[in-house]
């Protein structure tokens, strides 16, 4: 018991963080994160017996703080009809004066590709979010979002197609760019 209970304590510890920044994304409210975290991980202590194995903790994680905040929200109003990329609210600021100020100097190009960002729909920056910053695999992004792997594709595709076409790159260079961003700790 005291293993497990160790354990569990290290998966908090290792994951709270993306869980926070990812609930923060979805909310915008700290406290409510911290209470949605706070229920998934008595949520899953509670059910430690019946819980199954999983090779990716990260994504089940993910996608069970997804479910919990969207189980809550869709018990406080009604289903209604919601086109693919404008259905959730997924925040992300690519605010780039903010940005300047906590990181002292972004170059050129970072400011572009935060200008660009900014012109994606909030469906289009959670896909990319959790493809590049998450690094979770299509299919579970498509589950943790309710859609099929084919809208997953498509999600992505016209946000890379976007900022190809706004910031005259190739997707290649797109991606080592977010990758870049992660790591400056911009986005």
């Amino acid at each position: 018991m005291q293993g497990n209970r160790e354990s569990f304590e290290l998966i908090y510890a290792q994951h709270y963080k993306a869980l926070y920044e990812y609930g923060m994304r979805k909310l915008g409210n700290q406290e409510q994160v911290r209470d949605y975290i706070h229920d998934l991980f008595v949520k899953l202590w509670t059910n430690r017996s019946g819980t199954s194995a999983t090779d990716n903790i990260r994504y089940f994680l993910l996608a069970s703080l997804r479910n919990l905040i969207l189980n809550s929200s869709t018990k406080k109003s009604n289903l209604q009809y919601v086109d693919i990329e404008e259905a959730d609210d997924f925040k992300i600021d690519f605010n780039a004066e903010t940005e300047f100020i906590r990181l002292e100097q972004v170059d050129a190009q970072s400011r572009q590709v935060i200008q660009a960002l900014n012109q994606l729909s909030p469906r289009q920056k959670e896909v990319l979010y959790l493809r590049y910053f998450e690094e979770l695999e299509f299919h579970e992004i498509a589950f943790m979002m309710s859609i099929t792997v084919k809208g997953v594709y498509k999600l992505n595709s016209r946000a890379m197609e976007t900022l190809r076409s706004i910031l005259d790159l190739p997707n290649s260079s797109i991606i080592s760019l977010l990758l870049l961003l992660r790591i400056k700790g911009i986005l």
